[in-house]
């Protein structure tokens, strides 16, 4: 029988391609971790890492990879569902989610998630759209909370709520122009929701990887524009601040606008709609498909589809 622990650092091994980035996710030393490697192909009796430089999977590499990790997913269910049974309410539950959405929803729903489960340790790893696509994939965490714009076949999707990004421009950057300008442009905005008036105004962006900011790159690319970007950062507030200071156009989630609003000296907002079909879509709790959804997970979505509804 496969030792369990080698299984564990061939996966690990396997997605990092890089046995000091391995090692130092798993907290033990290279010699260790080569050592557990060669262990597990002296158990199967194939070489499953080619070690030279560039580290990649042998043949028999790849195929053992794809079985070792639907062995490690029917482990980790099957100790989560034995868990259940005992009904101990006790262990662990890591949720992604984007710092913004997190400062909005957690607060709410972590107090009566931990009334219901006061002995369940909650994390939570704050990241962008792409990183928290990564961390579900690797099984860094159980769920992640975010926007969708392509569904993958290997995760299983619970809508919580549907969301439009809007382009908001504050009356302080509107006020550079003339009157006329000011006019025209505000027009076309609310008539069309096209950005084509826009081509000289300077925009604010997260930074790749954002879902706002794949957004913005899918507009500008559908316009044919180059966009004058004055600034790129990673923080959505950040870029909602800059925004109603005037400093520049950004695309933004309602949902998360009243991070903005709190604030009645950063200055009047106009809001637009926008006829993109990519400026909607919807907010779900996303887990992967062959994760076995422990009563915990369920009764952390069922909170959350409560809160947002």
């Amino acid at each position: 029988m496969i030792n369990h622990l080698n299984l564990v650092y061939f996966i690990t091994a396997a997605r990092e391609l890089n046995f000091t980035k391995a090692a130092e996710k798993l907290y033990i030393s290279q010699q260790a971790l080569s050592n557990h490697i060669a262990s597990l192909e002296k158990e199967v009796g194939l070489t499953l890492i080619d070690r030279k430089a560039p580290m990649k999977l042998t043949y028999a590499g790849e195929i053992f990879y794809k079985y070792a990790v639907q062995m490690e997913d029917s482990y980790h269910a099957m100790m989560q569902e034995l868990s259940d049974v005992r009904e101990e309410k006790r262990g662990e539950l890591t949720v992604g989610i984007s710092h913004t959405r997190g400062r909005l929803i957690l607060p709410k729903v972590l107090p009566v998630f931990m009334k219901a489960y006061p002995l369940m340790e909650v994390h939570v790893l704050e990241g962008n759209t792409e990183e928290l696509t990564r961390a579900l994939q690797d099984g860094t965490v159980d769920m992640a909370v975010g926007p969708c714009l392509q569904e993958n076949p290997e995760m299983v999707y619970t809508g919580l709520m549907t969301e439009e990004v809007v382009l908001a421009v504050s009356e302080e950057l509107f006020a550079r122009y003339g009157e006329e300008e000011q006019r025209s442009m505000k027009a076309e905005l609310s008539e069309t929701g096209k950005i084509t008036c826009l081509k000289h105004i300077p925009f604010l962006l997260n930074k790749k990887g954002n879902i706002s900011r794949d957004i913005a790159d899918t507009i500008f690319q559908e316009e044919g524009m180059k966009p004058h970007t004055l600034i790129e950062t990673e923080n959505i507030e950040t870029v909602g601040e800059m925004c109603a200071g005037g400093i520049g156009a950004a695309f933004y989630p309602t949902s998360l606008l009243q991070t903005v609003m709190m604030d009645d000296g950063l200055g009047e907002l106009q809001l637009f709609g926008l006829s993109y079909p990519c400026t909607h879509m919807e907010i779900s709790v996303v887990y992967r498909k062959n994760r076995y959804l422990t009563a915990a997970m369920k009764e952390m979505i069922r909170i959350m589809r409560e809160v947002i509804k």
